[in-house]
Formats: C-alpha cells, sequence, structure tokens
C-alpha cells in the first residue's frame, strides 16, 4: 500500500511528478517519431522547399507537433481524460476569445514598448541610420514566420501541461516559480546572456505565466510572448534575447548602463524592461473591490481553465 503511494495521489490518479514524467516521456517519443519519420516523409514532397523558401523553421515546426502529441498523451495517459480535456492546459475553445487575446496582445506589447520609449526619450537608447537591403514589410514578414512558432513551443513547454500539472501539486505559485527558474535557465544557451538579463527572462516566466492563469488562455499567454518578441523585433529593431534579427532602415542603439537598458541581450535583458513586466503582471491580478454580496462568488477558481473567477454582472 505505502509502494502504490508513491505513484498515486488521493484523487487516484499519478502523482505531480510521474505526470510530469509522463509528458515528458511522450512529448520526447513524439519527436523523435517526427524527426524519424514525418520529417523523412515531408522531405518527398513539395513542403519541405516551400518552408525553406519562405524561411519555415522546420526544427520548431517539429518541437510543435512534438509538443502537442505530448500534451495530448499526458491528458489522455495522466489525468484519465478520455477525450483529452485542453481546458485543463488553457488551449480549450475560451482560450481563443478575443478577449483574452486582446489581454495577451496589449499586456505583451505595453510591457516592453512603454520602458523603451521612456529610454528613448531619456537618452538611454537612439536610433540608428541602417541601409534598406529589404523592404519593412518582408523583413516583418520573416520576423513573424521565425518567432511566432518559436513562442509558441516555448509556451507549450512552459505554460501548457507542465504548468497544469505543477499547480496541482505545488499550487499556482510554486508551479509558477518552478517553470519560470527553467524558463531563465533554458535561455543561458543564447548569445551572450548575463545574470541581469537571466534574472529578467525569470521574471518574464512570471508574467507569462500570470497570463495565462489570469484568462485561462495558454493561447493569450502565446500572444503576449509573440507580440513582446516581435515589438522588439520589428518594431524597435533591436535584438531579442541575444539573437539579432533584421534592420531594415534603423536599428536601436544601446547607450546603456546595461543593466538598465539591457545591453547585447536586446531590452527586454534590462531593468527597465522588468519594471514593465511587474506593472503588467499587477494589472493582471489586480481586481477592485467588489460589493460584499459578489465576494462569494470569485472565492473558488475555474477547475477546468485556471482562470481567475468573474463576478456576474450588476443589475
Amino acid at each position: 500500500m505505502k509502494l502504490r503511494a508513491l505513484f498515486v495521489g488521493d484523487g487516484g490518479g499519478p502523482r505531480t511528478p510521474w505526470r510530469v514524467a509522463i509528458f515528458l516521456a511522450a512529448t520526447f517519443v513524439a519527436g523523435v517519431l517526427v524527426t524519424g519519420v514525418v520529417h523523412p516523409v515531408l522531405a518527398w514532397t513539395p513542403l519541405v522547399a516551400l518552408a525553406r523558401q519562405w524561411r519555415v523553421p522546420l526544427d520548431q515546426l517539429g518541437a510543435l507537433l512534438a509538443l502537442l502529441a505530448g500534451t495530448y498523451a499526458a491528458l489522455r495517459l495522466a489525468d484519465g481524460q478520455r477525450h483529452a480535456a485542453w481546458d485543463r492546459v488553457g488551449l480549450g475553445r475560451r482560450a481563443f476569445s478575443p478577449r483574452a487575446l486582446a489581454v495577451g496582445g496589449a499586456a505583451g506589447l505595453l510591457a516592453i514598448l512603454v520602458p523603451s520609449a521612456l529610454l528613448l526619450a531619456a537618452g538611454r537608447l537612439g536610433l540608428e541610420r541602417q541601409p534598406e537591403i529589404e523592404s519593412w514589410a518582408h523583413s516583418a514578414r520573416v520576423t513573424v514566420l521565425v518567432l511566432a512558432p518559436a513562442a509558441l513551443v516555448e509556451e507549450l513547454a512552459m505554460r501548457g501541461y507542465l504548468l497544469s500539472a505543477l499547480r496541482d501539486g505545488l499550487r499556482a505559485p510554486g508551479a509558477v516559480a518552478v517553470t519560470s527558474v527553467v524558463f531563465a535557465l533554458l535561455h543561458l544557451f543564447n548569445p551572450g546572456p548575463t545574470i541581469t538579463s537571466t534574472a529578467v527572462v525569470a521574471l518574464a516566466g512570471v508574467f507569462l505565466a500570470t497570463v495565462r492563469l489570469a484568462t485561462g488562455s495558454l493561447v493569450a499567454a502565446w500572444v503576449a510572448h509573440f507580440a513582446w518578441n516581435f515589438a522588439q523585433a520589428a518594431l524597435l529593431h533591436a535584438p531579442v534575447s541575444g539573437l539579432a534579427l533584421p534592420t531594415p532602415g534603423y536599428r536601436l542603439v544601446d547607450r546603456g548602463p546595461a543593466w538598465l537598458t539591457g545591453g547585447a541581450w536586446g531590452p527586454e535583458g534590462g531593468l527597465a524592461a522588468a519594471a514593465g513586466m511587474l506593472v503588467a503582471t499587477f494589472l493582471l491580478v489586480w481586481r477592485p473591490r467588489r460589493p460584499q454580496r459578489l465576494r462569494r462568488h470569485a472565492r473558488a477558481p475555474d477547475a477546468a481553465s485556471g482562470a481567475l473567477p468573474r463576478a456576474p454582472a450588476e443589475t
């Protein structure tokens, strides 16, 4: 009986560590199948040549397929869902609501653009003319094709099933902390990380997890993540997590100090961006005081989506 308790929780399903292990194992197996079977089959079709022509990152698409398959398998095997309950990972029908997507997009854009605008006004950042080898539209299209799948892969990996499973075992603060630290450590493989940039990336993990939990939508977190990266790459023409992208017409010039502006890592590596995320996170979780008769409706979170509950409209 004691041995069973190591694997099975009070609800009769696998304990959190085993649920995470099932998700990781299923994702790994799916990744091997995608690499060993799907890619070779697609190589015989015009799709691969078309993807390369449009600069679509095939490795990111492969990772995306593997993560979706791993999530589906974990929902079926570890959570015992006869039909995978995508609401549990923020991918149900409600996750695509215009309001959730608008909240995610606005949070991602404003959290980086407002502090960057203040740094530009203070002379800590500047703009420098560059030769326009390609049009802004072409550069923006390439940026979208590179950054959109990368952001979705990271959200599925960090704030999809993994966040949901850890939340069940560690509660929301513990789950957010663990996934945010892992998120920051994975970015150590990017060019030129610093202690400050790594800490700010960990805070970005908290910010994106807050979007996910406040809206109940992993799609909203993806939109916030992509909007954050797109604003830096396509609007500011700055590096993104140390990665240089096309800068037609102009580029962002860093005038320091790096701890404030991000330096070579890009604006998201500085404390100004950290302040922007802190303000955005506060606004996402803040709720105005409600009348006493409405508070009882806000006590229990939405078990299916993880969204913060909403009070009924007053009459």
